[in-house]
């Protein structure tokens, strides 16, 4: 299983949505992570990364290790088309938001029509100062302060950020903050570790430095593929009951309305007579 960044940042983005958009200032609280076919963790399928609603809009939160150029202009807007049902149930307007390793804070316009454009939001961690953001967690370490999710975020994704360190350097020094918290809660030290060592898996190219990275968050890679498809699988199990749930309160509405006779109902829902029968009767 090779990573990419955009894999991690989806891994991280199921699980800490809300302290992902604050790193990159996107401003509001989300009120529901859609998990659709669009955000598996697969960095090959042409779907959206990640759809999250907030208060006041929906978000299509991209991941983009290169330049944006006309082709993706052209996927990104196709991809407000296709979740278009989930703008019409919640009455929000869409916005397509870009979090890119490679490009500065801007807005690039897909030009639709001459009366018409298209706006993608495109925001950097190369924004963030990583060395005086790294030398404050030290500090914090030496007085043994407490850490917040997204101050152990940001950490993990040190590498990404502006800094005088080329990148095995700044994964060694996100390898080195983690092991040194103190009581850092299991699973979140288990997230941690594992997005540390997918960096270090892509990255890392020092076979030396790569050795003492692995050893010093004490895992391997397969360990880190068995917990990336766990929260494929936990997060597709929970799409499919939804999808159930859907489906289960509408048939219900249609019931309450329209009044259905039991051949009507096994012509509906392909439900065995009997079982209709004896449901009705209790």
């Amino acid at each position: 299983m090779k990573f990419h960044e955009d894999t991690i940042f989806k891994i991280e983005g199921q699980k800490y949505g809300q302290e992902l958009i604050e790193i990159i200032n996107i401003k509001g609280k989300i009120l529901k992570v859609h998990q659709t076919e669009y955000g598996i963790v697969d960095p090959k399928m042409y779907k959206p990364d990640l759809v999250f609603e907030l208060e006041d809009r929906i978000i299509i939160l991209e991941f983009q290790s290169s330049y944006v150029d006309v082709n993706d202009k052209r996927r990104f807007r196709f991809y407000s088309a296709i979740i278009d049902q989930v703008k019409v149930k919640s009455k929000k307007p869409i916005e397509v938001h870009v979090l890119s390793t490679v490009e500065s804070e801007k807005t690039k316009c897909y030009k639709i029509n001459p009366d018409s454009r298209f706006p993608i939001y495109i925001h950097s961690l190369k924004s963030i100062d990583g060395d005086k953001f790294i030398n404050k967690m030290n500090t914090k370490i030496t007085h043994e302060e407490y850490f917040t999710e997204k101050e152990l975020l940001m950490i993990t994704l040190f590498c990404f950020m502006k800094s005088k360190k080329d990148m095995e350097k700044a994964i060694l020094d996100s390898a080195v903050l983690i092991t040194n918290i103190p009581g850092l809660d299991k699973e979140m030290a288990q997230f941690a570790k594992g997005i540390v060592l997918m960096l270090c898996d892509k990255f890392v190219k020092d076979e030396t430095l790569n050795e003492k990275i692995t050893n010093l968050v004490g895992g391997n890679m397969k360990n880190v593929e068995k917990y990336a498809e766990r929260y494929a699988k936990k997060y597709a199990k929970e799409y499919a009951q939804d999808k159930v749930n859907e489906t289960y309160e509408e048939f219900i509405i249609n019931l309450k309305n329209n009044g259905f006779s039991i051949e009507e109902i096994i012509k509906l829902t392909k439900i065995n007579k009997d079982f209709i029968e004896k449901t009705l009767a209790k």
